[in-house]
């Protein structure tokens, strides 16, 4: 009787592994993945949002950002993020970041890249528009990409643009979901400072 339980209860265990393992790889052919997803803008892969920040001054918006930028920076989860360009005239505020994009992180498995980008800010009155821009991979020790060779439509999507190609599965997915990711710290961290 106690052998059957214990057989039980590991085909039941399996059975969710392998139902939890299925689950996410179903959302990756969602159509937030497919054709536009990944923005371009003069063949550069560029996304793009806007935050309204009503009744709070160019000048305040260009501090906060620059205070989100370099907030970021955290040696202990790898990730460096710095002001580069500060240009009060312009309300632009350039950050340059570095951080890790985990794909896979299982018991005896991380599968992850660097993934390095520019945010490009402009603050007006009332508004900031952010532009996150050349996008790069480096990926184990001797691979580095952009992300126009990883992630557009055109080389990540197949012929009939709906599914997305193995080859190219992680890294679009993962690189949309932190894009948005990225963006809702953002608007988090204005709303928490306004």
């Amino acid at each position: 009787m106690k052998r059957s339980i214990v057989n039980l209860l590991l085909v039941t265990t399996v059975l969710l592994f392998c139902m939890v393992s299925i689950l996410p790889a179903q959302n990756y052919g969602a159509s937030e993945y497919l054709k536009g997803a990944v923005p371009l803008e003069d063949g550069a892969v560029v996304f793009r949002e806007s935050f309204s920040a009503p009744h709070i001054s160019r000048d305040s918006l260009m501090r906060l950002t620059r205070e989100w930028i370099n907030g970021r920076d955290n040696p202990e989860e790898e990730r460096s993020s710095r002001v580069l360009i500060f240009e009060e005239e312009k309300g632009l505020v350039v950050g340059g970041c570095r951080e890790k994009l985990v794909f896979k992180s299982a018991l005896l498995v991380l599968d992850q890249a660097d993934i390095n980008y520019y945010i490009h800010t402009t603050c007006t009155d009332g508004a900031v528009d952010m532009a996150i821009i050349r996008i790069r991979y480096e990926y184990e020790e001797d691979q580095r990409y952009t992300a126009e060779e990883m992630i557009t439509d055109e080389v990540s999507l197949d012929k009939d643009q709906g599914r997305i190609l193995k080859s190219s599965e992680k890294w679009r997915i993962k690189t949309i979901d932190f894009m948005r990711d990225l963006f809702r710290d953002y608007n988090n961290f204005l709303s928490r400072n306004l």
